[in-house]
């Protein structure tokens, strides 16, 4: 069996989890979680908006690359990239964020 280079072989290996591509004119809801949440952006420009809970009128949040939003336990929301963003979903350490946040 021929052998391939490491490089071949890796380029193969699907796209980290945590990892996401929003397309163009594509919302997607990021459903409630039990613990805390970072929504960083990775590439592009990202829109979000708070379900189920009043924010003030007019009020959205705007990331672009390079930032990123706590989002807090019990959360939902809903983003969009504008006109597309790539963004990395991590999980917040146990203890590392105060109910209150």
């Amino acid at each position: 069996m021929p052998r391939r280079p490491m490089t071949e072989s890796h380029e193969q290996t699907p796209a980290a989890p945590w990892l996401w591509t929003l397309p163009k004119a594509a919302a997607r809801r990021l459903p409630r979680a039990g613990s805390a949440r970072w929504l960083a952006v990775t590439e592009g420009r990202v829109w979000l908006t708070r379900s189920g809970q009043a924010l003030q009128p007019g009020e959205d949040i705007w990331l672009s690359a390079g930032e990123h939003l706590l989002l807090p336990a019990g959360s939902e929301w809903v983003i969009e990239g504008w006109p597309q963003a790539s963004v990395a979903m991590l999980e917040a350490p146990q203890g590392a964020v105060s109910a209150g946040a």
